[in-house]
């Protein structure tokens, strides 16, 4: 909502889709129209070629990506009419990225200070792993941290389930502090640019409070990265940097992150996309937004020694909603209603919000969603 804002903001006209009907966009004044569409996931033809029709009929000339549906447009990029743009990088590009074993390994390639990782395909790998405890398991696809495994010991690993179709990486466990970045990038050339620290959190990793921070080292090594891949898209890096401020690319999510909601009406981030930039866009350092909901149910229950409730509740009554706007009432009025619907559709599907929010849109690899879209037409 925040894209749609921005560049609404700047006098575009917006159009969204999504493939649930009840979306906290659909309620806003930037977004003229919603379309629903069919689940990208489990019915990746459809959903192209519903696009497509929209494309056609309503003339739109940029499709911006905001998840892993990207990897729906970016096998289908020819498909589109030329006088449509679509905002990704190349299939390949964005699969070893996403992959966290891929992304490691090329890291390695390119010289770049990396995790210790290996590829857990087999029980066999797991019991001989050179790692010591603790150390991280992930399967290759994942995102915001879900069924990531902190290892404390062998007798853990006897619950642990390999899926042939999605395999784990192990990696070393490294203590420091956790930043997060948002960057937009046309053809190997940066145009945004946030970093904001992780502060509070869903169960430590996925941030409900942004921070704009300046961070010299980080912003040259998302530019080096982003200008030898020619990169074009939006892209988030996560790292840890260590006592010594040495830095750790951890993992990469080559679409839009959550750094986003740091950029103003002020900044005009569309220039970013259009690549029109005369320099680069970043926000004000400082700056401050957070998921007040998101951080009413899990923020007060983030776990570190420098988090307090005093800290929180300052937080929580001080920084401004990614929601509410004087200007765009709606979709923060529509919330308890919306909230209703996520529950049903939780205990629908079982499982906890987090995940129920992008059921429908994740990515987690060829063979697993081939698997996955198999069983979906059986059910």
């Amino acid at each position: 909502m925040d894209l749609a804002r921005r560049f609404y903001e700047k006098g575009h006209t917006v159009f969204t889709a999504d493939s649930t009907r009840f979306h906290i966009c659909r309620f806003s004044k930037a977004v003229k129209k919603n379309f629903i569409v069919p689940s990208p996931r489990f019915e990746p033809k459809k959903f192209i070629d519903r696009l497509i029709e929209i494309v056609e009929k309503e003339k739109i000339d940029l499709i911006i990506p905001t998840f892993e549906e990207i990897f729906c447009f970016s096998k289908e990029l020819d498909r589109f009419p030329k006088s449509c743009k679509i905002f990704s990088a190349s299939f390949e590009a964005l699969d070893q990225l996403h992959n966290k074993w891929l992304f490691n390994e090329k890291l390695h390639k390119m010289g770049v200070t990396a995790p210790k990782s290996y590829l857990v395909q087999t029980k066999e790998d797991l019991e001989t792993l050179p790692l010591e405890f603790p150390y991280i398991l992930k399967p290759c696809y994942s995102r915001a941290a879900q069924k990531v495994i902190k290892i404390q010991d062998k007798k853990e690993l006897e619950n642990v389930k390999i899926d042939p179709h999605n395999p784990w990486v192990a990696q070393e466990w490294l203590r420091g502090k956790k930043l997060c970045t948002y960057s937009i990038a046309n053809q190997g050339k940066l145009t945004a640019h946030a970093v904001y620290p992780l502060q509070f959190s869903i169960d430590d990793s996925s941030c409900l409070n942004f921070e704009a921070i300046e961070h010299p080292a980080i912003e040259e090594w998302v530019k080096n990265f982003v200008e030898k891949e020619k990169f074009t898209g939006q892209v988030g890096f996560d790292f840890i940097q260590l006592d010594d401020g040495s830095l750790y690319p951890i993992e990469c999510n080559p679409r839009s992150t959550s750094g986003l909601h740091l950029f103003r009406n002020e900044d005009n981030l569309p220039l970013a996309f259009f690549n029109e930039t005369p320099q680069l866009i970043k926000p004000k350092t400082g700056f401050s937004k957070q998921v007040a909901v998101g951080m009413l149910l899990y923020g007060w229950k983030t776990k570190h020694p420098q988090k307090t409730y005093t800290q929180f509740i300052k937080k929580l009554i001080s920084v401004e909603d990614v929601i509410f706007s004087r200007h765009d009432l709606s979709p923060f009025l529509i919330q308890p209603f919306l909230f209703i619907t996520y529950i049903v559709r939780c205990l629908k599907l079982r499982m906890r919000i987090p995940s129920m929010f992008t059921f429908d849109i994740d990515w987690n690899g060829e063979a697993h969603n081939m698997h996955e879209q198999v069983n979906y037409k059986l059910d």
